[in-house]
């Protein structure tokens, strides 16, 4: 069995315990931010981390009323004076998995010398150089893989941060829909696993084009849904927004095309509408949510719960991670360390 099996289907252990140690640096936190009353939150991070932080930023955001944004790493590497002059107050939160990636390195130092602002960071290799320009460290080594491709990493760091935007609200209900899940993870996980298999060794076996859509705070999350797919089958995916994909790239929906939808459940009827043409254009649906049945899709994974838009999307990049894991296996690659790929980038 490979690791990365493991680090997808049995994300829940770490999730629990992540969940623990946030609760119990909850006050730390609120007493860390609400001190310094940041203008704004800016997020900082490259790759699937960077994915992470725009969901995550629009929660926290809708939460707090304080602007928030996430901004690639590379970005600022890359045309700094975009961002010499672009923030007012702003407090920065660094996730990442490693603490080693050289953009990510780059930019939080522009950011301290540009505005002198606190950093928050959050990671999981121990002793990593980015502490050494952290204020507020938080670190969750036990959820790092072994394997290459960021999946319970992932999961973590994302669930950590909309723990932050609960917090700073003292919104319960985010907390109390992320810990059903954790209790619930074990039958959800065993669920799509089966679902998923279905889909890519019966149902669809030969899709060539796999397509996710995502909508507001959960889009950073389907971003990500194609991105580890990328990864970690070495399989061309495209993500876009729920609406958006109409504008344009429907045009390339066809009978080979898998479209995984990440509901949020609010707009039921936009959904609803945009799955229908999708399918007339041939092409097949997965539709992932927190408590949906869609007559319009082919599959529905539904976590059975009425829980917030971010807790629908901790369980809807599980099950993505998981299909990744099983197109890579129907591809012949090796889960745990596709292509060239490597845990962190040095510039």
């Amino acid at each position: 069995m490979h690791n990365s099996y493991k680090e997808i289907f049995g994300q829940g252990a770490t999730l629990s315990r992540t969940y623990e140690y946030m609760t119990s640096k909850r006050e730390e936190i609120v007493k860390f931010i609400n001190e310094y009353k940041p203008g704004e939150i800016v997020f900082i991070a490259c790759g699937s981390s960077y994915w992470l932080s725009l969901s995550a930023a629009l929660t926290i955001q809708r939460e707090t009323g304080i602007r928030c944004s996430a901004v690639k790493s590379g970005d600022i590497v890359l045309d700094p004076a975009c961002y010499a002059r672009a923030y007012s107050r702003p407090l920065v939160i660094a996730p990442s998995r490693s603490g080693r990636t050289t953009e990510t390195l780059i930019a939080v130092e522009k950011m301290k010398e540009w505005y002198k602002c606190p950093v928050i960071t959050l990671t999981e290799y121990e002793e990593c150089p980015i502490l050494n320009l952290s204020d507020l460290k938080l670190e969750i080594p036990w959820v790092n893989e072994i394997s290459i491709c960021q999946t319970r990493s992932f999961s973590n760091l994302y669930m950590s941060c909309i723990m932050i935007a609960a917090f700073l609200s003292d919104n319960n209900k985010i907390l109390t829909d992320i810990k059903h899940y954790i209790d619930s993870f074990d039958k959800l996980s065993a669920k799509a696993e089966d679902i998923v298999k279905k889909i890519i060794r019966e149902d669809f076996p030969d899709y060539k084009k796999l397509v996710v859509l995502g909508s507001g705070c959960q889009y950073g999350v389907a971003c990500e849904g194609a991105y580890i797919v990328i990864e970690m089958a070495e399989f061309l995916s495209s993500y876009f927004g729920v609406l958006e994909y109409r504008h344009g790239p429907i045009v390339t929906a066809d009978k080979d095309t898998l479209v995984a939808l990440f509901s949020n459940g609010d707009e039921n009827r936009h959904e609803c509408k945009m799955l229908v043409e999708i399918r007339q254009n041939g092409s097949k649906v997965l539709a992932l949510s927190a408590n949906k049945q869609y007559n319009e899709a082919d599959w529905n994974l539904s976590m059975g719960m009425d829980v917030g838009h971010e807790t629908a999307a901790l369980y809807g990049i599980m099950v993505m991670q998981g299909m990744a894991y099983y197109k890579a296996l129907e591809r012949g690659v090796n889960p745990d360390s596709p292509g060239e790929l490597v845990p962190f980038i040095e510039l």
